[in-house]
């Protein structure tokens, strides 16, 4: 059982502000990943009962030494560090795992090979002949540790409007058929985007 001052807890501003990644200088849920969004099961996990304790924390995912939170409050990551990194240290201090067994079996029964199936028809039925019209498309690169990651191409690509398509629109339509799904980002280098819809 470690002491509260060997466990060092340091957070990590994302492109997205209503998500912060913090890191544990020790693993947490080493080799695995889970993901807890607000109102589901936690299956009696220490650490994520904590964290959804805090008011306006929505989503969780915990992998290895990683723990990247989602927000749905105007107040800044560092005036939630106050609550979060206490939230994090104690479950780490106590005997019992701070991710049960069950949570963590419970989120080996979606493996990434049929959430990337589900995600690449989700793009090609839906998402791509909808974006058609401006001469853009969505490809998915890869599915690591639930993580998607995606690319835009053609008029999408440095195109002004890009970043709402992604979060109000393939980022929304991505979560209603994978709800497990962990962080979705954004592998697209706009800057080299030589036709934009929008100028």
């Amino acid at each position: 059982m470690a002491s509260d001052e060997e466990i060092k807890v340091t957070g990590e501003f994302m492109p997205d502000p209503n998500m912060c990644r913090f890191q544990v200088n020790r693993p947490v849920l080493p080799d695995a990943a889970v993901v807890f969004n607000k109102g589901d099961e936690t299956y009696s996990s220490p650490l994520a009962d904590a964290l959804f304790a805090i008011d306006g924390i929505t989503r969780i995912k915990v992998a290895d030494d990683q723990i990247t939170l989602s927000k749905n409050v105007p107040a800044p990551w560092p005036e939630l560090a106050k609550f979060i990194l206490p939230a994090i240290r104690e479950p780490l201090l106590s005997t019992q795992p701070p991710i049960s067994a069950a949570a963590i079996e419970a989120a080996q029964l979606s493996p990434q090979a049929d959430m990337a199936e589900a995600i690449e028809a989700l793009l090609d039925q839906h998402i791509n002949p909808a974006l058609a019209s401006h001469g853009g498309f969505v490809s998915l690169v890869k599915v690591e540790n639930k993580d998607v990651y995606i690319e835009m191409g053609g008029g999408c690509q440095g195109c002004a409007a890009s970043q709402m398509t992604m979060k109000n629109g393939v980022e929304t339509a991505i979560r209603e058929i994978c709800p497990d799904v962990g962080d979705i980002i954004d592998v697209t280098d706009h800057a080299a985007g030589t036709n934009p819809y929008y100028r």
